[in-house]
């Protein structure tokens, strides 16, 4: 599975493992929507702030960074490599480099 931000892939690995533990902060706002079938599956909502961003003339750095809750300067002016998380589940994210 995985999951993309304004064409830029974000976080990829297998499907368990991202429902169960996803890395990528979009990747968390998308789970955080889904509504829960069964009361013990309850899970926290994610509040989407910032601007959105335009796919015409997308930021420089990681796409996301306008609305992501943990940006910090690096993530305005790179572009984020991907970070293994294990041999199969994948991250572009600073906060894992």
């Amino acid at each position: 599975m995985f999951f993309c931000y304004l064409g830029r892939l974000v976080e990829e690995g297998p499907t368990d493992e991202i429902f169960s533990n996803p890395r990528h902060p979009y990747t968390k706002l998308l789970l955080s929507s889904v509504p829960a079938i069964h009361e013990h599956e309850k899970h926290e909502k994610i509040e989407v702030k910032g601007e959105i961003t335009s796919p015409l003339n997308p930021p420089s750095g990681c796409a996301f960074h306008k609305r992501c809750p943990f940006a910090f300067d690096r993530c305005m002016k790179e572009t984020p490599d991907d970070t293994v998380i294990d041999s199969k589940h994948k991250v572009k994210c600073h906060l894992y480099s």
